[in-house]
């Protein structure tokens, strides 16, 4: 499997992300019971999309040594990268739907569609790419649907951390 090292290398970033998004959550100072639902639903999708990426990530070098053939190995972690994409990605849209009807808006607008629409582009990418319709590029979407992931963590974690810096800022005057 020509892609094992690259694979591994998004899983790294992936695990790094996460990290780093734990070690900002243990450092953030507030107790669990002072961190608003917003807070918590940012959480969700840094580490979600992290967690998500990693075993992405992992998937096809297992299905390779499992013996798979290359073809296989495409298809199913494919298949699987869309259903968690999809699923995710709605889970997360209709849970901030939830909280923005209970009265908590978002605090940075945009973010929840755009990452939304982001992962539900490339969760049906990834389904197409399992059906054969991209021939040898699936691995390419599969590839694509990975960045993707990591990208919205990244924007999740920023976004979190913007939000953190402003509070500081706001209680320290």
């Amino acid at each position: 499997m020509e892609s094992q090292g690259f694979l591994l290398a998004i899983a790294q970033i992936a695990v790094a992300l996460a990290g780093f998004s734990g070690l900002v959550v243990a450092t953030r100072g507030a107790s669990p019971e002072g961190w608003s639902t917003r807070d918590i639903w940012s959480l969700a999708w840094m580490f979600g999309t992290s967690l998500g990426t990693l075993f992405l990530a992992l998937l096809p070098i297992l299905l390779f040594l499992l013996r798979l053939g290359p073809e296989a190995v495409s298809t199913v972690a494919s298949l699987l990268m869309a259903a968690f994409m999809v699923v995710f990605a709605t889970s997360m849209a209709l849970s901030s739907r939830k909280l923005s009807k209970l009265g908590e808006p978002p605090r940075v607008r945009y973010f929840s569609a755009a990452a939304t629409l982001l992962l539900l582009t490339c969760g049906c990418l990834a389904g197409f790419g399992a059906l054969g319709t991209f021939g040898q590029a699936a691995m390419g979407v599969f590839v694509l649907g990975l960045t993707a992931c990591l990208l919205v963590s990244a924007l999740a974690l920023v976004v979190f951390l913007t939000l953190f810096a402003r509070g500081a800022k706001i209680s320290s005057c």
